[in-house]
Parts: C-alpha cells; sequence; structure tokens
C-alpha cells in the first residue's frame, strides 16, 4: 500500500511539471508562429503547427495518463496501455515529419545566398525520439503482459 502512495505522489509532482511544461510549450509556439514567422503562407503555417500539435499532442496524453495513475485504484490498466501506444506513434512518428517539413519547406523557400547557391538547413535530434518511441511501445506491451498475468493471478485465488 505504501508503494501506491509513493506512485500517486510521484506522478502528481510529475503531472504538475508536465503541466507547466506544456503551459510554457504552448506559449513558446504561440509566439514563435505570431513573431517568428517571416512570412504568412501555407507552408510554414502548416509545418510549425502541425509539428507544435504533436508536440501538444504527447504532452497531453501524458498528463492524462500521470492523472490515470494518480486518480486510478491501479495505474495498470489497458486504457493507460492504450495511451502509452499512442505516445508511441506520435513519438516516431515526429521525426520522420520534422524531416519532411523541412524537406517541403526549402522546396518552396530555399534558402539563397549571396552567390547564388541555395543550402538546406535540416535540424534532428538523431533519432532519439524515434527511438524513445519504440521504448515507449516496448513498456506498454511489458505493462500489458503484466495486466494479463495479474488477472490470471485474480483468477486463480
Amino acid at each position: 500500500m505504501a508503494d501506491i502512495k509513493k506512485i500517486r505522489k510521484a506522478a502528481f509532482v510529475l503531472f504538475i511539471v508536465l503541466g507547466l511544461v506544456l503551459l510554457w510549450t504552448v506559449t513558446s509556439c504561440v509566439r514563435n508562429v505570431l513573431w517568428y514567422t517571416t512570412e504568412w503562407n501555407a507552408v510554414t503555417i502548416t509545418n510549425t503547427l502541425g509539428g507544435m500539435l504533436l508536440v501538444i499532442a504527447i504532452l497531453t496524453i501524458c498528463l492524462v495518463i500521470l492523472r490515470s495513475t494518480r486518480l486510478d485504484e491501479t495505474p495498470f490498466n489497458h486504457r493507460n496501455v492504450k495511451w502509452l501506444k499512442v505516445v508511441a506513434a506520435l513519438l516516431v512518428i515526429f521525426e520522420p515529419y520534422m524531416y519532411l517539413s523541412q524537406k517541403i519547406m526549402y522546396t518552396f523557400y530555399p534558402i539563397i545566398l549571396p552567390d547564388n547557391t541555395s543550402i538546406e538547413i535540416h535540424s534532428s535530434l538523431g533519432g532519439i525520439v524515434f527511438a524513445a518511441g519504440l521504448v515507449v511501445y516496448c513498456v506498454s506491451l511489458v505493462i500489458a503482459y503484466g495486466i494479463s498475468l495479474q488477472t490470471q493471478v485474480d483468477e486463480t485465488l
């Protein structure tokens, strides 16, 4: 029983921290769209908003999981496993989305140097977000397996 109290306290602290991170992310994203977009074109807005929405969706789902962990009888339920799989999918999609959006951006709006050569600058996290998505998916499978084992034990008793 003491372990579940520790889990709930940790979930509450993480909920508060992640809520603040989400609030900062949303305000930062809105500020970037409003202040740093030099040209209001469909490509820039779509690329920027798409990436922002992915990050906001990931953070929001994490908040849902933490809230469920704090309020439910047990954090190990199929609803949380489903949400973890969604987070995993969003993380796996994130880096390819960023690469493709940057590629599309530089196709429509290339960076032209004074000597009339064009360059492309791509920012990437080197596959870390993709790998994190795979790890989160594996953790969701482990939790689902643990839930099935717990169900078997409960049925046996």
